[in-house]
């Protein structure tokens, strides 16, 4: 069995393609009116923002082909990766159990530790921060976003995490 990649949405460089496309029309239509009414200001103006809009339009372009990582679920832990607030490597040694809260009305998941203290003085001190303020929230330490979770509910990957964290168990402990 091989490690499971949850891939997450680019929702953002979607908008930012349509948005470039649509800047660069409109600069394109500037540019035909200046041709057809002989007006220089028109298409001189008209051709650079076309230019300067069709870099824009193709770099969002590559952007939005891009894959990013959500997390990566091994055989041996979970590589938590998001593009803000990612833990890293969280091994199903430190981890008693998972379950689906509800946090600022979306659906995550709590990764509920065996030993909490022990594990948050092994993080690095940004992300210990980070656990202490969820703690102090009244939060569990560790939580995986998966609203950005592309083609998969929180469910989904739950059962993901729980058949992957019993057969580590039923391996090693």
């Amino acid at each position: 069995m091989g490690d499971i990649i949850i891939e997450e949405t680019n929702h953002r460089a979607f908008a930012m393609t349509m948005a470039s496309f649509f800047m660069l029309a409109a600069s394109t239509a500037i540019c035909i009116y200046g041709f057809m009414k002989e007006n220089k200001f028109y298409k001189i103006v008209g051709l650079l923002v076309a230019i300067i809009f069709l870099i824009g339009f193709l770099a969002a372009i590559i952007q939005a082909t891009k894959t990013k990582i959500l997390f990566i679920i091994t055989m041996d832990g979970i590589i938590d990766c998001p593009s803000i607030g990612g833990y890293g490597f969280i091994s199903y040694k430190d981890i008693k159990e998972f379950e689906i809260i509800h946090l600022h009305g979306l659906e995550t998941i709590a990764v509920i530790l065996k030993n909490r203290d022990e594990f948050i003085s092994k993080l690095p001190q940004n992300k210990k921060r980070l656990a202490k303020r969820n703690l102090s929230l009244n939060q569990p330490a560790i939580i995986l976003h998966t609203d950005l979770a592309k083609d998969m509910v929180p469910e989904d990957i739950l059962s993901l995490l729980q058949k992957r964290l019993k057969d580590y168990k039923r391996l090693y402990e």
